[in-house]
């Protein structure tokens, strides 16, 4: 089975192509890529062809030490519910244990470890790889640089980290890394990491906001769950999630996200029993009673992100799902 990766995350390397003068698109078709994918919401590259896209960068960028731009082009859309919800943590310890936690959201890979050293210490984050090859230098030198740039907005100070490791030589711009992570560097070291003062990680962060960071965590749960049921009903629940917002999913566009015919579609969710009138309205009912769940929502937003244009026609469609108002329905929660 072919391992996948977030589409959108390899923005990052489409800026940090653009910075040095390269032609991103060019780089993207080299490796069999499709750059429109990452504008589309949900989509998914193979991992093989990410690595070839980061080997034809470095063979283009003749900067040995690109990959450290990676801390300055990113955007947390690039990395979907997760970008969000790492900047919403009440701690720098919470950041990655969720970043861990919920990576699969991004990629189908293994992608590291942490823990603590007391003897120096530190907590440690640990790049691994159990089900990819290593990362070249300047994709571990990108994965390290964009960890400790999101540490460091969290931390809404100067962080320095106790220690950062990388796995390949000391290039000819190694000042750069220690200008960028302004710590001790190792280079060479048997694994890819970084290390921080054990009397940081649990300091209770500014931009701390857990009642946000957990529903973006039930959301990346469900599109986990997503992720491991192939159904073409599941399938079609996903682009509805992802359009619902809009207003404007039909059973045409949805066939069109996942590439095929309108009339192949519904003979397929008629094949397993259902259509997508029928996932229309369980997602949206389903949607509806989490976010009326949570009180800090308002109804008229909740009614917008579930497509609909008022919220009195929003208040009626739940009131036939429910037999209660949105408000009843608070109420007795």
């Amino acid at each position: 089975m072919t391992m996948t990766k977030l589409a959108s995350a390899q923005l990052v390397l489409w800026n940090i192509c653009k910075a040095y003068s390269q032609d991103p698109e060019a780089i993207f078709r080299t490796a069999h890529l499709d750059p429109d994918l990452m504008y589309q919401p949900g989509t998914r590259y193979s991992l093989q062809k990410i690595a070839l896209l980061w080997a034809e960068a470095a063979r283009r960028i003749k900067d040995p030490c690109f990959g450290l731009a990676a801390a300055t082009n990113w955007h947390p859309t690039h990395f979907g519910t997760l970008g969000y919800a790492l900047l919403m943590s009440k701690s720098l310890r919470i950041t990655l244990e969720r970043l861990l936690r919920f990576h699969k959201v991004l990629s189908e890979a293994r992608f590291g470890k942490i823990h603590e050293d007391k003897v120096k210490g530190t907590l440690v984050f640990t790049l691994t790889y159990l089900d990819e090859e290593p990362y070249p230098p300047g994709r571990e030198d990108a994965a390290l640089a964009w960890i400790m740039s999101t540490l460091r907005i969290n931390f809404h100070h100067n962080l320095t980290p106790a220690s950062v490791c990388f796995t390949h030589g000391r290039p000819a711009c190694a000042g750069k890394y220690y200008e960028f992570f302004q710590g001790p560097i190792t280079f060479d070291a048997p694994a890819a990491g970084l290390a921080l003062p054990l009397n940081l990680v649990d300091v209770l962060l500014p931009g701390a906001n857990e009642e946000l960071a957990e529903f973006n965590d039930q959301a990346m749960s469900q599109y986990l769950t997503l992720l491991d049921d192939d159904t073409w009903a599941t399938r079609v629940r996903k682009v509805i999630t992802e359009h619902l917002p809009s207003g404007a999913i039909t059973v045409e566009k949805a066939a069109s996200e996942l590439h095929i015919s309108t009339r192949k579609l519904q003979r397929l969710l008629k094949e397993e029993g259902t259509t997508f009138l029928a996932l229309l309205n369980a997602t949206r009912m389903k949607l509806a009673k989490e976010y009326v769940h949570t009180e800090t929502m308002d109804l008229t937003e909740i009614a917008f992100l579930l497509g609909f244009s008022e919220l009195s026609t929003f208040s009626r469609s739940f009131k036939r799902w429910t037999g209660q108002s949105p408000i009843q329905y608070r109420n007795a929660a």
